[in-house]
This record gives C-alpha cells, sequence and structure tokens, in this order.
C-alpha cells in the first residue's frame, strides 16, 4: 500500500518507456519526411501502440507534422553562385543601402482561376465528406492567365497580363509599355535568367534604350527576388474576390496589385 500510495498518479499510465521514447525521436530525426506510420513499422516497442500514440510521443519531443516549405532545387555550381552573388553585394563588402533602393526588381508568373492549395478546417468526427467541409476542386484549375510586373523601392510598381508565353519578342513588347515609362536615370533592372531575358535580342534592346541591368543575378533563385511575396499577396488577395472567369481574375490581381 505505501508503495502504491508513493507511486500513484492519474490517468493512464504510459506504455512505453523514456528510452524507447528517445529512440523514435532519433528514427524521426535521422529520416524527417518518415510518416508516423512508416516509424511505427520499423520502431519496436515492448508493449504495442497506436500510430496516435507514435505521434503523440512525437509531439512530446518536439517533432509535430507539418507541411514542408518548398525550396529550388541546387547543385553545388548554383550554390557557389549564391553565395557569391550575396557576398558581392553585401552591406558590409559590396553595395550600400541606397545602392540598393535603385534595383528593380521584375519576374513573371502565372496565376490559376482556382488555386488547390490545402485549406485546414474543423469538423465534427465522421464528417469528412460533409460538402460544408471540403475543399471544392476544378480540374486543370479551370484557367490560368499569365502576368509580368516590377516592384520599385518606395512602392511604385506595375503589371500588366501578357497572352501566352512570354519570347524574346514579347518581353520587347512588354517594357516599353510597362516598365520603361516608370524608369528612372541610375536604376537598376532585375530580371532572371530566361531565355526571354537573356537572348542576344533582348540584351541589344536593354542596350539602346540605356537600361542598367544587375549584373550575376543566380539561377535557380526565385526566393532571393523580393517581388515573390508580392505575387503571393496578389494571387491570395485575387482567390478571395472568387472570380468566376479568367478577366475577372486578372481585374482582381491588377487591382490587388495596384
Amino acid at each position: 500500500m505505501e508503495r502504491g500510495y508513493r507511486y500513484w498518479r492519474s490517468g493512464r499510465p504510459r506504455k512505453t518507456t523514456a528510452r524507447e521514447d528517445r529512440l523514435l525521436a532519433r528514427k524521426s530525426k535521422a529520416s524527417p519526411f518518415s510518416t508516423a506510420a512508416e516509424l511505427h513499422e520499423t520502431w519496436s516497442p515492448e508493449v504495442p501502440v497506436s500510430t496516435r500514440t507514435v505521434c503523440r510521443i512525437l509531439s512530446r519531443n518536439g517533432l509535430h507534422g507539418r507541411i514542408s516549405a518548398q525550396k529550388p532545387a541546387l547543385n553545388k555550381r548554383q550554390l557557389k553562385n549564391r553565395v557569391a552573388f550575396a557576398k558581392a553585394h553585401s552591406l558590409l563588402k559590396g553595395w550600400t543601402l541606397e545602392e540598393w533602393q535603385k534595383v528593380d526588381f521584375s519576374d513573371e508568373s502565372s496565376v490559376e482561376l482556382h488555386h488547390s492549395r490545402r485549406k485546414y478546417c474543423r469538423r465534427p468526427t465522421e464528417a469528412r465528406m460533409n460538402p460544408r467541409f471540403t475543399q471544392k476542386t476544378v480540374k486543370f484549375g479551370a484557367g490560368k492567365i499569365m502576368v509580368w510586373g516590377y516592384i520599385q523601392y518606395g512602392g511604385v510598381r506595375e503589371i500588366c497580363r501578357v497572352e501566352g508565353n512570354i519570347n524574346s519578342l514579347k518581353y520587347q513588347e512588354i517594357l516599353p509599355t510597362s516598365y520603361i515609362p516608370n524608369h528612372r536615370r541610375g536604376q537598376i533592372l532585375q530580371q532572371d535568367g530566361a531565355p526571354s531575358h537573356t537572348s542576344i535580342s533582348t540584351s541589344k534592346f536593354l542596350k539602346a534604350k540605356t537600361i542598367k541591368m544587375l549584373q550575376d543575378w543566380p539561377a535557380q533563385s526565385p526566393d532571393m527576388n523580393i517581388i515573390e511575396h508580392m505575387w503571393g499577396r496578389m494571387k491570395e488577395e485575387a482567390w478571395k474576390t472568387k472570380p468566376k472567369n479568367i478577366d475577372e481574375l486578372w481585374e482582381a490581381c491588377n487591382l490587388c496589385y495596384s
């Protein structure tokens, strides 16, 4: 009685030991993309437990299930170029803040009429397929638009709708109407290494217009372009308007971007 009283605790006793929990946590850290069910198969506690128990043990160890962030796939050469660009244009060794304020960031992006991003909802048990709690999807996204835009320091920005894919000729038609009118002397245009941006004809066009370019922009680096934040916010706000067709989608994007 004395021993039972001394070690009494409320709730159901744990089925696993601390050592078994640590082993499970090590397995998860060694293979972060393994599901709880997969970890359960390779983990052998003395007392059988459910997959839900595996999830609870991992959560107690600070290993929560999350949607992984997406980043560009980079090889060693591309990683080296990114580091070299960052060092050459850093505030400590290269550029000043005033020089960075002269950079106009540009990019193109496609916007689907109906996005397929996962949404979370709170629902009662066994109501997963209830129409009130399901996310409606449309095959192939029901259409999309292509847009090109840029953003300057101070909030000046412009966006235009592009029919079809952007090639060199179309890119050279976009700049005179959507960028050059707001281009100021001393400003520097940033663009990625897309063929339409780096072709011989586009290079001659930019030189003839005396547009200075941001040199050595590393390949596969959309995450370094601040306009990506604008694209994300524009799309979220445009989708909130629930456009019914691509024309309404463009109107919403144009309004949200402005």
